[in-house]
């Protein structure tokens, strides 16, 4: 934070937001992020001097508070990145300032609500200040101002002919909407959204939008508010924000635009984007949304910004409408569907593998995962398209090599797993467009070592995806082979590891050490088999003990990897033991 400035960030968590996907007994495992992040940005709050509106502005620059939920396994694809629960409200810059205090104006919480019906415009000035003021510091004066009916006055207020009205009324709304479920509630039943949509259409005003799209920010992560927000403000901040904002020709129109306006609007498109399939599916085909999130995170990654505060909410919008897009969009995949449905006709159905590589599913015929990308690519995507084209992809691949922050870094990672999850023919192509075209190991590999445990999972998970390609096992396990053992290898001596982490790890060392053993003959040591015998004998990693437990038993049932591990001292009883025999049963039984 910058010296000098208050930090006055608060936290809500939406503990509503939870996505259930069926788990699955068996691996394939991949990742689902229950990751929140709450922020609240507090803007300016009027000050009334007198009993009679005299006003002082008071600013205090925020910075946000972040918190987050465990991540957890088992699930067909990375949900969306818990939908971004995010609020902001006005506030002042100290907490003084309470009714009685000097500097406010010397009136109570019902006279201040009685001003707001006053004919004269500076006495409901005077009342909306006062309301705002008091909505900051005092979370009962939110009820009080609901049990006084204030919130139909003040939304009334919107339409004022006066600015600074219609300003500070847009303020304490902001203010009483934070945290506060019912004045939530009690904002939209006497049609505050369709009211604060109608003046951001109409305002030229930068302080007004910048109340206003706060306002919507925190309305926006009631789950009951979301479809009145897709259906009256979302086009109005397509128009007014996100089109202004992004594109090319309209960037240096004016010079009165906020970046702070720009932010609260994709915090609140964050929320909008999460948790039912029928607001992704909205959001997908609003037109201009997607295009514009693209060519935003594009264009700063070229500005050398990567950590722009906008961008990863951009990255966490893309992420959640990349959530179960094959499933509710597969109008989007036609032209590779259309090239596998050859393939998948030839394919040969007797092909096996040995246990542990995933699934037998995963043992298609390499052909079938051969394209040619500039004919599978649509050369001129728009929309949706732009979710799956390689230029995002590429964007992504950017970020994960430029950016610090973490937050952007793991929806990066979300989103390029969503793409890869499945065991067809769409994330096949997927990976290898990440693989092969992009290059994108280079930058995926090294966030295998992060010191960040969810990231480090997260990359894990995307290695496992990408792996479920045959094609793409000998490029994969010359780049991360190493380090996938690296991870098993340290097993639980630094006490933060994840039992999702380690067994991913042995599951994919496990599929890429079949492939190629050649090259994993070369890594196998002692610290390495001694820290899989150690995982497989531990009860409080159950599923790392199961994956470290198969991977030693394929170890020794491959003969030249036996008479190698002979040759390095090792004895079968270390491979092949009563915990191992029965992990590798129960496998079988399985595939």
């Amino acid at each position: 934070m910058v010296a000098g400035k208050i930090d006055t960030s608060r936290s809500e968590p939406d503990l509503a937001r939870q996505f259930s996907v069926p788990k699955r007994s068996a691996p394939p495992q991949r990742l689902l992020s229950n990751k929140s992040t709450y922020r609240t940005e507090k803007s300016s709050s009027q000050f009334i001097t007198s009993s009679l509106p005299q006003t002082a502005n008071f600013t205090g620059p925020t910075k946000a508070n972040k918190q987050f939920v465990a991540s957890q396994i088992n699930t067909l694809s990375k949900a969306p990145s818990k939908p971004v629960v995010t609020e902001s409200a006005p506030k002042g810059k100290t907490d003084s300032g309470s009714n009685g205090n000097s500097g406010v104006a010397d009136i109570t919480m019902k006279e201040a609500v009685e001003y707001l019906s006053n004919d004269d415009e500076t006495y409901k000035h005077c009342g909306a200040s006062y309301i705002q003021h008091n909505a900051f510091i005092d979370e009962k004066a939110k009820e009080e101002v609901l049990r006084l009916k204030g919130i139909p006055l003040l939304v009334g207020l919107l339409s004022s002919p006066s600015l600074s009205v219609s300003q500070t009324a847009s303020a304490a709304l902001r203010n009483l909407s934070f945290k506060n479920s019912n004045n939530k509630d009690a904002i939209q039943r006497c049609g505050g959204i369709t009211e604060a949509a109608a003046l951001l259409r109409d305002t030229n005003s930068v302080e007004i939008q910048k109340q206003l799209t706060g306002l919507l920010w925190n309305l926006s992560s009631a789950d009951s508010l979301k479809p009145d927000l897709l259906k009256s403000a979302l086009p109005v901040l397509m128009e007014r924000v996100i089109l202004p904002y992004t594109t090319s020709s309209n960037r240096t129109i004016s010079n009165s635009r906020d970046p702070e306006v720009f932010f609260h609007t994709t915090e609140c498109l964050r929320n909008l984007s999460s948790a039912k399939q029928s607001n992704r599916q909205a959001m997908r085909k609003c037109r201009g949304l997607v295009d514009s999130l693209v060519s935003y995170v594009k264009d700063c990654v070229e500005a050398g910004k990567p950590d722009d505060k906008s961008v990863e909410n951009c990255v966490c919008i893309l992420h959640n409408l990349t959530f179960q897009l094959e499933a509710e969009a597969p109008a989007l995949f036609s032209r590779i569907t259309a090239l596998a449905q050859p393939a998948n006709r030839n394919q040969n159905q007797d092909e096996t593998g040995p246990i542990g590589c995933f699934s037998p599913q995963s043992k298609t015929s390499e052909h079938e995962h051969h394209f040619d990308f500039p004919v599978v690519e649509d050369p001129q995507p728009n929309g949706a398209g732009w979710l799956i084209h390689s230029k995002t992809l590429q964007s992504y691949l950017a970020l994960l090599g430029s950016s610090q922050q973490e937050e952007i870094q793991e929806a990066c990672t979300g989103t390029l797993q969503n793409l890869t999850a499945h065991e067809g023919i769409v994330s096949s192509v997927m990976s290898q467009t990440i693989v092969q075209k992009l290059n994108g190991l280079q930058v995926i590999s090294p966030l295998l070592k992060s010191s960040k445990v969810n990231l480090q999972r997260n990359t894990v998970a995307l290695v496992r995806n990408l792996t479920q390609n045959p094609n793409l096992h000998s490029a994969i396990a010359r780049r991360v082979l190493p380090d996938l053992l690296g991870i098993v290898s340290v097993g639980t001596k630094q006490g933060n590891e994840s039992d999702d982490t380690l067994a991913m790890a042995c599951q994919t060392a496990n599929c890429l050490l079949i492939k190629e053993p050649e090259l994993g003959r070369r890594l196998l040591n002692n610290n390495l088999i001694n820290s899989l015998k150690d995982l497989s004998k531990n009860r409080y990693f159950p599923k790392a003990s199961k994956a470290a437990s198969l991977l030693l038993y394929n170890l020794w049932s491959d003969k030249d990897t036996q008479s190698f591990l002979k040759k390095q001292g090792m004895s079968k009883s270390s491979f092949v033991n009563d915990i191992t025999t029965a992990v590798h049963k129960s496998a079988q039984v399985i595939y």
